[in-house]
C-alpha cells in the first residue's frame, strides 16, 4: 500500500483535512500532522521519521506554503530522501517560484473538485518515480591552446643583440648616480622637522537602523540594538542555548487547553532557569524571557521587559512558529558570564 505524507501551510488546513479523508478513502495509507499529530511528541522528529516512512510527499502549493518554513523543510527532507514528490496548485501562485515544485508535474486543483485531482494523484503515483533534476551541469569546455613555436634567431640578430648590452649597461649606471646625488642633495638641504603628533580619530557609534524596534525580537537584531547604544553583542552560549531549545521543545509539547494554565517559566518538573542553568554547568546570574502569542514578538515588546541590560553578555535563543496552532513559541535566556 502507497503511503502518501501530505505537507501544508496551516492557512491550507481545511483543503489539507480533504484531501486527507479522499486518499484515504481510496485505501491509502496517508499521515499528516493535524490528523494524528498529539500533544506530547516531539515535532521535528515525528515529521522526519513520516517522512522516511512516507513513499509519496502531496504538497498542496499556494502563497502560504511558500511562505511556510516548515513546508520547505519537508520538501527539502522529501527531496533529499528521493521520494516522490506530488505537487497540488491550490491558488495562483506559480510553480517557478519554487525549484522543487517547478522540477515536476504540477496537477492544478484550483477551481476543480477533490475527486478529480485524486484521480490525477493516483495516476502520478502509478507512473514510474523518476523525477526531473533541479539543476542541469553544462561542462565547461577549456579552449584549445596551440603551442607557440620558437622564432630562430639568426646569426645577425644574435650580433646585433651582443652590441646592445654595453649600451645598456652604461645607462643603468647614469641612473643610479644620479639618484644617490640628489638624495645626498635632499639631506643636507632639509632640516629635520619634528613630526606633529596626530589627534586620534573620534569613534562613530552605529547608528539605530530605521524601523529597527518594529522588527523581530531575533539574536541578530538585539545585538544590533546594542552596538547602536555602545554595548557588547551577546555571544551565544552553547549551555544557555541548549536550555532554550529544550524550553520551546517543552512548550511546543503542551496542549493549547494545558499550555493556558501551565507556568511557562518552568519546565516540565517545574524546575526554573536559575536551576537549569546551574545543573548544565552555568554560575553566572540567568534571566529567562519566554512568550507563546499570536502575533509576532518584536524588539520593542521585548526592550519594554529588560533593564539593566550592560550586564548580560551571553545568550540562549529560539523561537518557532506552530504550524498547528500558528502560536509563536519564543524563549531567550541572557546570562551575566562567569560568576
Amino acid at each position: 500500500m502507497t503511503k502518501i505524507f501530505i505537507s501544508y501551510a496551516s492557512h491550507d488546513a481545511a483543503c489539507a483535512d480533504e484531501y486527507y479523508q479522499a486518499l484515504i478513502a481510496c485505501d491509502y495509507d496517508v499521515w499528516m500532522d493535524r490528523a494524528e499529530l498529539k500533544g506530547g511528541h516531539e515535532w521535528v522528529h515525528v515529521i522526519q521519521e513520516r517522512i522516511r516512512w512516507s513513499d509519496t510527499m502531496v504538497v498542496l502549493w499556494s502563497a502560504s506554503a511558500l511562505a511556510s518554513s516548515w513546508v520547505e523543510m519537508e520538501m527539502t527532507y522529501a527531496h533529499t530522501l528521493r521520494k516522490k514528490i506530488i505537487p497540488v496548485q491550490i491558488d495562483n501562485t506559480s510553480p517557478q517560484e519554487h525549484m522543487i515544485i517547478n522540477a515536476r508535474q504540477v496537477i492544478d486543483g484550483r477551481d476543480v473538485d477533490c475527486d478529480t485531482v485524486v484521480v490525477q494523484i493516483q495516476d502520478s503515483i502509478n507512473r514510474d518515480h523518476n523525477p526531473r533534476p533541479i539543476t542541469t551541469g553544462v561542462p565547461l569546455v577549456s579552449p584549445k591552446i596551440e603551442p607557440t613555436r620558437p622564432i630562430p634567431v639568426t646569426a645577425a640578430m644574435a650580433q646585433q643583440q651582443t652590441r646592445r648590452w654595453p649600451v645598456i649597461l652604461a645607462a643603468a649606471a647614469l641612473l643610479v648616480a644620479a639618484a644617490l646625488l640628489l638624495a645626498l642633495t635632499q639631506q643636507s638641504e632639509t632640516p629635520a622637522l619634528n613630526p606633529t603628533p596626530t589627534s586620534a580619530p573620534t569613534p562613530v557609534l552605529p547608528t539605530l537602523s530605521p524601523g529597527l524596534l518594529s522588527q523581530p525580537a531575533t539574536l541578530a537584531n538585539i545585538n544590533q540594538w546594542r552596538a547602536s547604544s555602545n554595548l557588547p553583542p551577546l555571544n551565544q552560549h552553547a549551555a544557555l542555548q541548549g536550555i532554550a531549545e529544550q524550553h520551546l521543545s517543552y512548550l511546543r509539547s503542551l496542549p493549547l487547553s494545558e499550555l493556558e494554565s501551565t507556568n511557562i517559566f518552568r519546565n516540565a518538573d517545574g524546575q526554573d532557569v536559575i536551576f537549569m542553568a546551574n545543573e548544565a554547568g552555568y554560575t553566572g546570574d540567568v534571566l529567562m524571557v519566554v512568550e507563546t502569542t499570536d502575533e509576532n514578538y518584536m524588539l520593542q515588546n521585548l526592550l519594554d521587559e529588560l533593564d539593566d541590560q550592560a550586564r548580560y553578555v551571553d545568550a540562549g535563543w529560539e523561537q518557532v512558529r506552530s504550524i498547528a496552532t500558528n502560536k509563536l513559541y519564543y524563549v531567550l535566556i541572557l546570562g551575566t558570564g562567569a560568576g
